[in-house]
């Protein structure tokens, strides 16, 4: 049986008011209601601290707080983590600059959207203690037989320490040797040298018994600097813009996480299976920064002209530059944080 409302008591009234609201609720638009967790992949090249921003971002909780359902997977190269951004297995790819160089001259497409650090000696150049190379003479490189893989950031890093030096790449010879394979090829003397990561100089190390020494990296920085970089794709922007704006808000979030807390490496380091102290130590000269510079734009030229003259790629039709520049999606930096972009 009915009631009018105006016939019951108040507290009747109040009673009946709340059910309505309640039911309303039931019924109303999504929006009005907790919204689902936007699902978004991610693909990395490798396992290690070169990643520290999106790492910190995920242990410290700051995708969760963009109401992200984060998922990851982690492979040998940033190669393969962009191939499985390109066939749609992933949103975004944590990569360094070369693979996207590679992409871009092979006629893909992969977009830069987030460049969150970079970096000019975590690159290494290693030699044998036992071959006569002075490790304070780059020069003294000449002749010598040095391993790296080739096509990527080892390479680039090999080929501009050559110019610091002032050799000509027919000056030492390039033995192609796959990341988990360095440390053993040297150990075995099958080559002088290699141009890897400070993880492989320390598993060399070790494998050698000490015997391995570093090649300076002073006066490197004009001349190489690796950036890293959330590739992803025009489909990706066009339906997921969420996606872009919740790694961008997740990413700065830890960025700002690194800047004020000293203790930081502690959050990756049972992830990377890396001492936080060795963390610190490693990402000393790292620079932790969300932006786009003229010098971003700079070096993926000079990287891509690098790679036409060693023939490792084709020179691509139309102005080098203009393309390069198409594969760099600043928009959403530059909505988000405008003072980060002053790329021309």
């Amino acid at each position: 049986m009915a009631f009018p409302l105006d016939t019951l008591s108040p507290d009747r009234r109040q009673l009946l008011a709340g059910l309505g609201a309640g039911a309303a609720a039931l019924f109303a638009p999504s929006i009005l209601r907790a919204q689902a967790p936007t699902p978004v992949k991610v693909a990395y090249g490798s396992v290690g601290y070169t990643w520290a921003v999106p790492y910190v971002a995920e242990a410290a909780g700051y995708w969760k707080d963009q109401n992200v359902e984060l998922t990851t997977a982690s492979f040998d190269s940033g190669r393969d983590a962009l191939q499985a951004l390109l066939t749609g297995s992933a949103d975004f790819s944590a990569s360094t600059d070369t693979p996207l160089v590679f992409a871009a001259l092979n006629g893909l497409k992969p977009l830069a959207v987030i460049n969150y650090s970079r970096y000019s000696r975590d690159m290494r150049i290693v030699v044998r203690s036992d071959v006569g190379v002075d490790p304070k003479t780059p020069a003294s490189l000449k002749g010598r037989k040095i391993g790296t893989p080739v096509g990527t950031s080892g390479q680039y890093l090999l080929a501009r320490y050559l110019d610091l030096a002032g050799l000509k790449p027919e000056d030492i010879t390039v033995v192609n040797v796959a990341p988990g394979n360095l440390a053993t090829t040297l150990a075995r003397g099958d080559i002088d040298g290699f141009a890897w990561s400070s993880q492989a100089v320390a598993v060399a190390d070790k494998q050698t018994g000490g015997k391995i020494v570093e090649m300076t990296l002073e006066g490197i920085e004009p001349f190489f600097q690796s950036h890293q970089l959330f590739l992803t794709t025009e489909k990706v922007l066009k339906e997921k813009p969420e996606a872009v704006t919740a790694a961008l808000k997740a990413l700065n979030a830890a960025e700002q996480r690194i800047s004020t807390d000293p203790d930081w490496p502690a959050l990756i380091a049972e992830r990377i299976k890396t001492p936080a102290e060795q963390i610190r130590q490693a990402t000393s000269t790292f620079t932790f920064k969300l932006g786009f510079d003229q010098r971003f734009l700079d070096d993926l030229v000079t990287e891509a002209n690098w790679a036409i003259a060693a023939r490792l790629a084709k020179a691509p039709e139309g102005d080098l530059r203009t393309l390069l520049r198409g594969l760099i999606a600043d928009g959403p930096t530059k909505a988000l944080y405008p003072d980060r972009v002053t790329l021309s």
